[in-house]
């Protein structure tokens, strides 16, 4: 009865919440609260896949959810990546029937790591995929090292891994468990040393010897092994290759791929999400026509016209310094002059005190390769702090904390406008630059 009880609370918050914008996690919220022990009493009829990692686990959920939708089947998601308990809670009950049956050919699930023991407490996924595993957001998840420990109390002996190759740290989640990789072999863009500040495996996550790489494609993500273990890349059942970073064109196991988000880390999660979609059992000729049509949120990635100016919007995750090097991995790559606007927040967990992440980001790749950079948001003279230290001229950086004083700042630039920002700030940045 309090299984009920909760799956009808749970339904009509969502019926109301949906209306005002704040349907994703409250209703999962109160129906755990009714029924703590609620997901692991849901039945399903078919596979559970849930995605999880520090960085790519929404596009890529989301890109596995197109997939199978692509190919005829129905699939329930948590396709706006409300990924802690009480967002795959609202997931699930509302895809259940009032007897907690879930009827969808799959259920794809993104999972936060930290919360993927709580989450995976009741039930455990069939499979599991882990894009990859870096320091992320350290004053809420603390080490990597934490996050693995977590992620090994949330995997159960029968479930089965994918997992990328390219990364030294999660390639080693549950050595017991069946899995496979897919990963990436080198490309024009590889270099032969690291190139970011941040490396989270410079020594072997086995032995704890000195890792060494053959080529990195970025951060810590490469072609690695331990002189003093043996450990190395494993062999990847899943690979990409003759990637063409202009184009946007690739193949996956010999089968031709294409995505309009021509980078190393967007080519990595679409080999993945053709991975877990096979893995499913899925025609692989299908999934990987089927993943060339889609479209990473505008949300995420977007180009426009402001004025007579492009703009591109590049979102990071917040706190990451990994996700922060993509985007200027990104920028580097475009074409002609431009300039840098970069928003950074207050990190409301810390009492707005911690801007140390800052120091992990690479910005130092920049110097002398943008015109300028506007430093916005509440923490927009801490950013500036750090470029001077990464060596930019005064010239060169602007400060202008309060958005609504943004736009006359940009205009006085030059070149495309590369917006860098978060989610959830992104709105308010296109609202004031004028889209």
């Amino acid at each position: 009865m309090r299984f009920q009880i909760a799956l009808l609370a749970g339904k009509l918050l969502y019926a109301v919440g949906r209306r005002m914008g704040k349907a994703t996690n409250l209703p999962g919220e109160i129906a755990l609260k009714i029924c703590p022990d609620m997901m692991g009493r849901f039945r399903f009829s078919g596979k559970v896949l849930a995605v999880t990692g520090s960085n790519g686990k929404t596009t890529t959920a989301n890109m596995i959810a197109h997939i199978l939708k692509e190919n005829g089947y129905t699939v329930a998601n948590n396709a706006k990546g409300s990924n802690l308990t009480g967002g795959v809670a609202t997931t699930l009950l509302t895809s259940s029937r009032m007897n907690g049956k879930i009827e969808q050919d799959f259920v794809v699930l993104e999972v936060d790591e930290r919360y993927s023991r709580l989450i995976f407490r009741d039930f455990s996924p069939d499979f599991l995929l882990c894009t990859n595993l870096f320091r992320d957001q350290l004053t809420r998840n603390g080490n990597v090292d934490v996050i693995l420990e977590k992620l090994h109390e949330a995997i159960k002996p029968s479930v089965k891994l994918i997992l990328n190759a390219n990364d030294p740290i999660s390639a080693n989640l549950a050595p017991e468990n069946p899995r496979v990789y897919y990963g990436m072999g080198r490309t024009d863009l590889s270099t032969d040393r690291c190139v970011n500040i941040t490396h989270d495996a410079k020594v072997c996550p086995k032995c704890f010897g000195r890792m060494e790489y053959e080529y990195f494609h970025y951060n810590h993500i490469g072609a690695f092994h331990c002189p003093s273990c043996g450990y190395r890349m494993p062999e990847m059942k899943y690979q990409a290759a003759q990637t063409d970073f202009v184009t946007g064109d690739f193949t996956v196991n010999g089968f031709p791929v294409h995505t309009e988000y021509k980078t190393p880390f967007n080519i990595l999660n679409t080999t993945a999400a053709v991975a877990a979609c096979a893995e499913l059992g899925l025609d692989f000729s299908r999934c990987c026509e089927a993943v060339s049509r889609f479209v990473v949120m505008k949300q995420r990635y977007d180009e426009f016209k402001v004025g007579d100016r492009t703009a591109v919007m590049i979102l990071s995750k917040n706190q990451n310094p990994v996700s922060f090097d993509q985007s200027i991995s990104y920028v580097l790559e475009l074409p002609g002059e431009k300039t840098v606007v970069a928003y950074v927040n207050n990190i409301n967990h810390t009492g707005h005190r911690d801007t140390t992440w800052l120091y992990d980001i690479g910005f130092e790749r920049l110097c002398g390769k943008v015109d300028s950079v506007v430093c916005t948001g509440p923490r927009a003279w801490d950013l500036a702090v750090r470029l001077r230290l990464a060596g930019f001229p005064d010239s060169a950086v602007r400060v202008e904390r309060e958005l609504a004083a943004l736009k006359p700042v940009v205009d006085d630039t030059r070149g495309t406008i590369c917006i860098l920002t978060e989610l959830y700030d992104a709105k308010s940045i296109l609202e004031v630059i004028g889209k």
